[in-house]
C-alpha cells in the first residue's frame, strides 16, 4: 500500500512538473521521535500582506499592533495559507476593495482565509462555498475559531446556489482555477449587485489571455492584473 500511494504522489510531482519545473523528488526519513503529524506547522509563519493584514497561524502567540486587521486560521487540509501568490493577491485587492456593510462571495473558500479576511474588513456577510467536504470542514472549524460564524453563511457546492440569488453581492472571490473560472463567470455575474466587483484567482501567468477572453465574453469589462510570480488574479465589473 505505501509503494503504490508512493507511485501517485510520483505521477502526481510529474504532473505539475508540466506546469511548473520542480526538480526531483526526494524523500527524508523522519526519526521515530519526531511529531511527523505537525512538523509541517514550521514552514507556517507570520505573514503580512498589504498594508494591514496579518496573517497568523493559530499555533503563534502575537500582540497584534495599532491598524493590523489580524486572519487568524488553521489550513488543516484545505487550501488557504495566504502564502500562496494566488491568495497573496486576492487578500491585496480585497484589502482595497472591501467596504464596511459589504456583502461577499466566496467561492472556492477552501481554509476560509479570504472569508475571515473580508468580515475582518468590515463585510456584514459572507457566503462561502467550496466542493470539498474538508474545506468546509476547516472553514467552519476556522469560522468557529475566529468568532464570525454568526455573519457566514457556509455551505458545499459551487453557483448557481440557493445562498448566492440575482443581485446579492458587491464583491465576489473566486481563488478556484482558470478552467474554474471560466465554466463559472457566467454563473457569477448575476449574483453580483449593479458595479460589483469580480476577484478572479488561480490562474497561472500562461492562462492569462484565455481567462481574460473568457470573461470579457461572460460579460465583464474594466478588468486588472494582479500579478505575484507566476501567477495572476484578475479583477473586473459586470459590463
Amino acid at each position: 500500500m505505501a509503494r503504490q500511494r508512493f507511485s501517485h504522489i510520483e505521477v502526481g510531482v510529474k504532473l505539475a512538473g508540466i506546469l511548473q519545473p520542480l526538480g526531483e523528488l526526494t524523500v527524508t526519513s523522519l526519526d521515530n521521535d519526531a511529531d511527523w503529524q505537525n512538523s509541517w506547522k514550521e514552514h507556517f509563519t507570520l505573514l503580512r500582506i498589504g498594508k494591514r493584514l496579518v496573517v497568523k497561524p493559530s499555533w503563534i502567540d502575537y500582540v497584534t499592533e495599532e491598524n493590523d486587521v489580524l486572519i487568524e486560521l488553521d489550513p488543516g487540509l484545505a487550501f488557504g495559507t495566504g502564502y500562496h501568490p494566488t491568495t497573496y493577491t486576492c487578500l491585496e485587492s480585497m484589502e482595497q476593495l472591501v467596504r464596511p456593510g459589504f456583502m461577499v462571495l466566496d467561492l472556492g473558500c477552501g481554509s476560509g482565509i479570504l472569508t475571515i479576511a473580508a468580515v475582518k474588513l468590515g463585510a456584514a456577510g459572507v457566503v462561502a462555498l467550496d466542493i470539498d467536504p474538508q474545506a468546509v470542514q476547516a472553514s467552519r472549524q476556522n469560522f468557529r475559531r475566529t468568532g464570525i460564524k454568526n455573519k457566514v453563511q457556509l455551505d458545499q457546492g459551487s453557483v448557481p446556489h440557493r445562498l448566492a440569488p440575482a443581485g446579492s453581492f458587491d464583491l465576489a472571490v473566486a481563488n478556484i482555477s482558470s478552467r474554474g473560472i471560466r465554466e463559472r463567470a457566467r454563473d457569477i455575474l448575476p449574483a453580483l449587485k449593479p458595479g460589483g466587483t469580480l476577484i478572479a484567482s488561480g490562474i497561472i501567468d500562461e492562462q492569462q489571455a484565455d481567462t481574460e477572453e473568457a470573461l470579457l465574453e461572460a460579460g465583464y469589462t474594466s478588468i486588472k492584473i494582479w500579478p505575484r510570480e507566476d501567477w495572476v488574479s484578475i479583477t473586473c465589473k459586470p459590463g
